[in-house]
């Protein structure tokens, strides 16, 4: 049994590079799907199938030894990339890896790549947007968004496509270097600052709530990052202390009265 894995943007390409390298025709062919092109948010197409193609081996009886991580050849008569050879079936030989290159101002590095990102992104999301680098620290960049009319498309209910847009942009802006950083986006009219203030203010009224009746004040439906601006809003506080209780969905903020007695 010889068997080939394949790179290619397409299963049908994916099969004919097979083919060409065991050197059979694609009905001699099996094809084991070993992973697939995915998509963030839906939007944007990442990588390649990457498939197994084994084929038997010729009546001759001649030996021959299995090749792997060929790429699909870009058009008919092109060799396709020298192949790798290994001496065990299912253990290939795999290069070392190329050294990291970190560059010389990650938080900058970092920055860029964010901005272009979501420029790209909103692009693909049909908004006309401008993208603004307001803020680099050692630890966290800073974006702004203005996006016009479609501002609201943005920010979603409750926040939530601006925070998938965040998260995407902060995964890519981020790969391959070291010394990574936070990544935050908000819109030119500064969705996220106001919402911050407004959590603020529902933390003190829930702090002094708490002092008053001598009861615990639970706070539900809260996303992570809502709860830590809560927390740190109200450590200070002597006269009350916050926890987080549940699981996932479930997980909601409690502001409890403290007795000095």
């Amino acid at each position: 049994m010889r068997f080939v894995e394949i790179s290619a943007p397409t299963l049908e390409e994916a099969r004919k590079a097979a083919a060409f390298q065991l050197g059979v025709s694609e009905e001699d062919v099996e094809i084991e799907v070993l992973g697939q092109p995915r998509k963030l948010l839906g939007l944007i197409g990442s990588g390649q199938y990457k498939v197994r193609a084994t084929c038997e081996e010729p009546p001759s009886g001649d030996v021959v030894v299995g090749e792997v991580e060929g790429e699909a050849p870009a058009a008919a008569g092109i060799e396709p990339p020298e192949p790798q050879v290994i001496t065990e079936v299912g253990a290939p030989v795999q290069p070392p890896a190329p050294p990291l290159q970190e560059p010389d101002h990650p938080a900058q590095a970092v920055a860029e790549r964010a901005q272009q990102l979501t420029e790209q992104i909103t692009a693909l999301m049909g908004i006309e947007s401008q993208v603004n680098i307001t803020e680099i620290e050692d630890d966290q960049v800073k974006l702004s968004i203005d996006g016009g009319e479609n501002t609201g498309l943005l920010i979603g209910q409750y926040g939530g496509t601006l925070d998938a847009l965040q998260l995407v942009v902060a995964i890519g802006a981020n790969k391959g270097i070291r010394q990574g950083c936070r990544v935050i986006l908000d819109t030119a009219e500064g969705y996220r600052e106001s919402h911050e203030e407004q959590l603020r203010r529902q933390a003190c009224e829930a702090a002094q709530e708490a002092k008053e009746t001598g009861r615990e004040v639970v706070i539900p439906d809260l996303k992570g990052y809502e709860r830590r601006i809560i927390h740190m809003e109200l450590c200070e506080d002597p006269d009350v202390e916050t926890y987080s209780e549940g699981d996932e969905r479930d997980r909601r903020l409690v502001v409890t009265p403290v007795n000095h007695e």
